[in-house]
């Protein structure tokens, strides 16, 4: 008999070998979406607006677990892969739809700080820093954070509220994932454990970039770089990596080598992401999660580039630029003001002399390790083309 699962044959009777991690994952929103629609009029949103924000990612977290699983020959039926690779995937949208919460918040505050507070004052500085609280999770959908799609906000919560309550919803659903799975249970609880790992990090970074982009006085880039590891390069590379690895039951220390492996290419690809932003690159607008011309100074986000700029000679300007991009979006010259000050202050250099060091680590540690030659030449070719500027 041909296995099935409730979220991977959506109760349809077809065959499971048909149906991928997304479509699982489609499957268990619109079955969520349902449920709300009987509960409460207009509650179906909250989970179309989850729906929206995970099919505007590019499937990297559901990627890099199956690419591990596939390595290894214990690995379970193809309806629990998917429902587990889908869990992931939900765990990024939940990230993604804290972080919009969080930045909707921050510019509120700033915007109402910058009407009221005199230009140039401390904490003038102080309030529109904190527009920058949030580093956005990988394929964060364009323009989420200062868009409000129809039906999404109305009088019955801010937008802020209801995206906070989506990215609770969309927590929980991660577990319910993982937990109807099927997988065996002492795996199972290996999966639970890296998701909760994944939660405790992620919150910990939120807390750790809220303090940075409250700064008042200049901060060490290490500081943003905790940020990324914790918020993003933990719940969003490595837990993927490894529970992939353990759901095909590799040894444990190809998991521990993989943990590091998955923080190394979390940071290399942000810090990429970064630079290709400074850069103009056609695609880096929506990689960055933003709506604006350039994501380094988009309100919503706080990088490690900017911080280095702001730790020497270009501070003011840079500040300035900052504080202009809360009020209204950046025009052209103001764009390639930015680029030229990554550039003269040696911001730009520096991040790509960070993303050297962490693409290196993780080949070193591949290197180190006894990993399956199709695992390592996958993920050498993934490094490759993912952190390319």
């Amino acid at each position: 008999m041909t296995p099935t699962s409730s979220y991977t044959s959506s109760g349809t009777g077809r065959r499971s070998q048909e149906f991928t991690p997304t479509s699982a994952l489609r499957g268990f929103l619109s079955h969520s979406g349902r449920r709300a629609a009987d509960l409460s009029p207009g509650y179906e949103r909250v989970w179309e607006h989850i729906a929206q924000i995970t099919d505007a990612g590019r499937g990297l977290q559901q990627e890099l677990v199956m690419t591990s699983v596939e390595a290894y020959p214990a690995r379970p039926t193809r309806p629990v892969l998917n429902a587990v690779a889908a869990s992931f995937e939900l765990l990024h949208t939940a990230i993604v739809l804290r972080a919009d919460a969080d930045g909707l918040r921050g510019m509120t505050r700033a915007a109402h700080a910058a009407d009221r507070v005199p230009s140039g004052s401390p904490q003038q500085h102080d309030d529109a820093a904190v527009q920058g609280a949030i580093a956005h999770a990988p394929g964060a959908v364009e323009g989420a954070p200062g868009s409000n799609p129809a039906g999404w906000a109305d009088r019955d919560g801010s937008r802020a509220d209801l995206t906070s309550a989506a990215g609770d919803l969309a927590l929980t659903g991660a577990y319910r994932l993982i937990a109807t799975s099927r997988v065996p249970e002492t795996r199972m609880l290996r999966l639970l454990e890296i998701l909760d790992e994944s939660v405790f990090h992620a919150v910990a970074g939120e807390r750790l970039v809220a303090q940075v982009a409250r700064r008042t006085q200049p901060v060490p880039h290490d500081k943003a770089l905790d940020a990324i590891r914790l918020a993003i390069a933990v719940p969003c590379y490595e837990a993927p990596l490894r529970a992939g690895a353990v759901l095909g039951g590799a040894p444990t220390a190809h998991v521990t080598a993989l943990a590091t492996i998955g923080r190394s290419l979390g940071v290399a690809h942000q810090l990429a992401g970064e630079l290709r932003a400074a850069a103009g690159s056609p695609d880096a607008a929506g990689e960055a999660g933003s709506a604006g011309a350039s994501p380094v100074l988009t309100p919503d986000r706080c990088t490690v580039a900017g911080v280095l700029v702001e730790a020497g000679d270009y501070a003011a300007e840079w500040q300035a630029l900052r504080e202009r991009a809360v009020r209204q979006p950046l025009g052209d010259d103001d764009v390639a003001h930015a680029r030229d000050l990554l550039d003269r202050s040696g911001a730009a250099r520096s991040v790509a002399r960070m993303v050297d060091t962490a693409v290196r680590r993780a080949k070193d540690t591949m290197a180190a390790t006894d990993l399956p030659p199709a695992l390592v030449q996958s993920l050498i070719a993934w490094l490759e083309r993912e952190t390319a500027v």
